[in-house]
């Protein structure tokens, strides 16, 4: 089982929860051999940043074999920094077919309305950016707090052609962390036609097919 879905030059993605914002960022890299114990994988990095080798630490990867997408967890055993630099990670116990396409999280500024309802009978819209995308919500910048429980109307510049107009809920509030002054809110979509959602997912793994394109010669 484990043989048919790793395997040599396979893409890897490492995916990094932080504790206190719970976002999740995805860190590219590539296997370059498969043991009966461990897999050799290159470090991975982002945007042309490293993810440090810290031995011990415990690894959520995820790949894709025969077009299913597949969740693991490993340790990373030790890193090699012979003449290719590799992180030799254990080999995975068991995997999980991967459910979690709505959760990918796409770290992006695209410009959002929001609308607190129920509102006064003067509209206040609120114009600000998003931190990141998913097609279960946003995180969006924000001068002024908004309580924890706020129901917003939401419109976001997602595409040229397609504009996502929704209402969620701010589930998440941040406070401003020098040298910064501004809040970060994290918005819960409400129901979204199956369709919308789609939308989201194929704009969101079309920035990262962009993003793995732009750095492929970190891959060769």
């Amino acid at each position: 089982m484990k043989q048919d879905i790793l395997h040599v030059t396979q893409k890897l993605d490492i995916i990094e929860e932080d504790p206190e914002t719970l976002k999740k960022e995805i860190y590219f890299s590539r296997i370059e051999d498969v043991g009966e114990d461990f897999v050799l994988v290159t470090p991975p990095f982002r945007k042309g940043f490293y993810l440090p080798p810290r031995v011990g630490r415990m690894i959520a990867g995820r790949v894709v074999s025969n077009k299913i997408p597949y969740l693991f967890k490993a340790n990373l055993l030790r890193y090699r920094s012979e003449q290719i630099p590799l992180w030799e990670i254990s080999m995975p116990s068991s995997f999980s077919k991967s459910q979690l396409r709505e959760n990918v999280r796409l770290e992006v500024s695209l410009s959002v309305t929001l609308e607190p309802v129920p509102g006064s009978e003067e509209k206040v819209l609120i114009r600000t950016l998003t931190r990141d995308l998913s097609a279960g919500g946003i995180q969006v910048v924000l001068l002024k707090p908004l309580p924890v429980g706020t129901t917003v109307k939401v419109m976001v510049m997602v595409s040229p052609n397609f504009v996502l107009e929704t209402q969620g809920t701010i589930i998440r509030l941040m406070p401003p962390m020098p040298p910064l002054d501004k809040y970060f809110a994290g918005i819960q979509f409400g129901e979204l036609e199956p369709a919308t959602k789609q939308k989201i997912i194929r704009f969101i793994f079309s920035k990262q097919a962009e993003l793995r394109m732009k750095e492929k010669e970190w891959f060769e």
